[in-house]
């Protein structure tokens, strides 16, 4: 299945492979990544720039009633949001917060079973398109997967969804910068195979991640397996929007350049936190991250406006 939208004049000419809800032509708009980080930035972009994709998170190290309770307040967030939002699924099976502690094996050997089931049961009642990032940032040592088992897992799951007809879509989702770019030999032995992967993705933090050759390389690789990419978590760590037009050259400026440069990116998710908050609530070492929150920045928030406004951003109103 493709979603279509309207052909668009853009300077920009966007690969096209015909994955699984890959726009024909364009980058789709997302943000996230909890449902008030998500309306502030709704409300700051304005109704008429309304991202098509809507971050949210579930980890399978938990029990059933955790993974119901997932689906149900997802389902409820959506109902308060405008109709037809694709949710992007940030799927992890870890032991602990950035311990290492990966289930990959126990996932694998059907340890998880019951709680695969359940996620694939609020997949079903979800009833719309959703884009699965299957063990997102894989490489990164804070999740402590193996290749082998990380790859088994990724089929298993990709199977799964044929067997039952869940509208998912696979997405191989790299850390990038945060893994130190692991070199691409060592990447690949994570690879599950074209044919188990419709997207490929990469989350991008800091801004000397833009420069760094290793990701151009990354794309390169997509496109050289002729897939599209994912930006499926972006920020600007370490940076922020508190400096204005600092903020905007240091982190948003290469961010939009980024995407404007490679053809095979086909969606954008940026997450609109202030990190420190986050991670005073969730106990995650993110306390010199800034703030990223757009609205906060009146310079940045409106240099953003402009950025996606361009022809080959894909807003939620192009979709109809």
């Amino acid at each position: 299945m493709v979603l279509k939208v309207h052909a668009q004049d853009t300077k920009i000419l966007h690969e096209f492979y015909n994955a699984k809800y890959e726009p024909e032509t364009g980058i789709y708009h997302g943000a996230g990544q909890d449902i008030d980080g998500f309306k502030d930035y709704m409300n700051a972009v304005g109704k008429e720039l309304t991202p098509v994709i809507y971050m949210t998170y579930v980890n399978i190290n938990q029990d059933i009633e955790g993974i119901t309770k997932w689906g149900e307040k997802l389902r409820k967030d959506l109902e308060s949001l405008p109709e037809g939002l694709i949710p992007q699924i940030g799927l992890a099976f870890t032991g602990g917060k950035d311990k290492g502690a990966g289930r990959d094996k126990d996932v694998a050997e059907g340890k998880l079973d019951n709680q695969l089931k359940e996620f694939y049961k609020q997949l079903l009642k979800l009833d719309r398109p959703t884009y699965t990032r299957i063990g997102y940032e894989f490489e990164g040592d804070w999740n402590g997967y193996t290749p082998k088992y990380y790859r088994a897992v990724f089929k298993k799951i990709f199977n799964d969804f044929k067997i039952q007809n869940i509208k998912s879509a696979t997405v191989w989702c790299s850390g990038g910068g945060s893994a130190n770019f692991m070199n691409h030999e060592e990447l690949m032995e994570f690879y599950p195979g074209d044919s188990y992967v419709d997207w490929w993705g990469i989350d991008i933090f800091s801004p000397d991640e833009f420069s760094n050759p290793a990701l151009k390389a990354f794309f390169e690789l997509a496109e050289d397996h002729k897939k599209p990419v994912m930006i499926g978590e972006a920020t600007p760590r370490y940076v922020g929007v508190s400096e204005g037009k600092k903020s905007w050259d240091n982190w948003f400026k290469p961010y939009f350049e980024m995407l404007n440069d490679n053809p095979g990116i086909k969606a954008f998710c940026y997450i609109n936190w202030d990190w420190a908050y986050w991670s005073d609530k969730i106990g995650f070492q993110w306390h010199d991250w800034k703030d990223a929150r757009i609205e906060t920045n009146a310079i940045v928030l409106d240099a953003y406006k402009i950025a996606i406004s361009k022809e080959n951003i894909i807003h939620l109103k192009d979709m109809k």
